[in-house]
């Protein structure tokens, strides 16, 4: 199994830190989840690939641009990690790919994993991001029914690019992103989705396992 360091990914390790316990812990057990899923299918006989992201960033397409395939999860890695992810896909035909995720006071934690099952290789990316920031995504993804996972450099040019024909995985429950609307907002009794009724509410600016599969 070849994995990256999460310790060694400033943005997603301080982005825990400075989080509450509640999310430290949801950080904690992601990694540990990856690592045991990655594991498993090591003990099956797969070859896998494990990446922290540095970074998550939820991307849209180009106003009125219907060829833009840009848009999706955008994840940044370290250089190395990046020499690592190209070499792995390079010659990989993902036919299936499973998400599994939990959210922890409107942060999603979520594992992708990818599966090429002819060739018996596993890809798995662990991220995290905000609800709030991936609205406008979970529109395109639903309206378009696909969905994309990119990996990119520091310059934002993506490095390779992984397509998925069922977005739902990713968003099982897409009017839990929708109440993060800025004309939701004011009309949550209780808090918003995967908010504690007693936390602050989240504020209208962006700031940085549920399981199913699709066809990649």
């Amino acid at each position: 199994m070849v994995e990256t360091n999460p310790d060694e990914n400033p943005d997603a390790h301080d982005r825990a830190a400075r989080g509450t316990d509640a999310v430290k812990d949801a950080w904690q057990r992601t990694i540990e989840d990856t690592r045991a899923m990655a594991a498993d299918r090591e003990e099956a006989g797969y070859e896998t690939l494990v990446l922290f992201a540095d970074d998550t960033a939820p991307a849209i397409p180009e106003h009125g641009d219907d060829d833009d395939d840009s848009w999706g999860f955008s994840y940044l890695l370290p250089k190395s990690d990046r020499a690592e992810f190209a070499d792995f896909v390079a010659d990989a035909e993902f036919d299936e790919t499973g998400v599994y995720q939990a959210r922890e006071q409107g942060d999603v934690f979520m594992v992708v994993e990818c599966i090429d099952m002819d060739a018996e290789r596993v890809l798995f990316i662990a991220s995290a991001y905000k609800m709030r920031t991936a609205v406008d995504l979970v529109r395109t993804a639903m309206d378009r029914d696909e969905m994309y996972t990119h990996v990119r450099d520091l310059n934002g040019d993506i490095v390779d690019t992984i397509h998925h024909d069922d977005p739902s995985g990713f968003f099982p429950n897409p009017d839990e992103y929708y109440a993060f609307e800025p004309e939701q907002l004011n009309q949550m009794p209780g808090g918003l989705p995967g908010q504690d009724p007693d936390d602050e509410p989240a504020p209208e600016s962006d700031d940085d396992a549920a399981s199913s599969e699709d066809d990649a």
